[in-house]
């Protein structure tokens, strides 16, 4: 099996935050998250260069890189996608790697499905949040 392309630029986006608190990348926003030790999630606002606290909570965002699980485990889980395979909608997860590989893991059946950049776009439109469970 070839090398699985990187489809996110994750060091691009790393190189780009805007601060040392910056803890998070929402892909589908295209900004920059912070959550602090309260829970308080704030995005930066790049006009008035600031963060503003948000009223959503992070488990509700889906597409969401943590730069800290991708520094400590290497991926990252960004959400649900049901499985091409076993059809199960909350035991499938997107992962996105910190070389910016991204693949569809179902718990339920086992298998792994590499996303290839032709794809990607199809898959980000069925991505659910952890907090969209039926």
């Amino acid at each position: 099996m070839s090398k699985l392309d990187a489809i996110i630029n994750i060091l691009q986006i790393r190189e780009n935050a805007p601060s040392e608190v910056t803890t998070h990348y929402h892909l589908t926003r295209k900004c920059y998250l912070s959550l602090d030790g309260d829970g308080r999630l704030y995005m930066w606002c790049g006009v008035n260069n600031e963060w503003i606290e948000t009223k959503t909570a992070l488990h509700e965002e889906a597409l969401v890189l943590n730069f800290a699980l991708l520094d400590k485990t290497g991926f990252c889980f960004a959400g649900f996608h049901a499985c091409s395979c076993c059809h199960t909608p909350t035991n499938s997860h997107v992962l996105i790697g910190r070389d910016g590989q991204v693949v569809m893991s179902c718990f339920d059946c086992g298998r792994t499905i590499p996303v290839w950049p032709e794809i990607w776009k199809g898959i980000k439109k069925g991505v659910k949040s952890y907090s969209d469970v039926e």
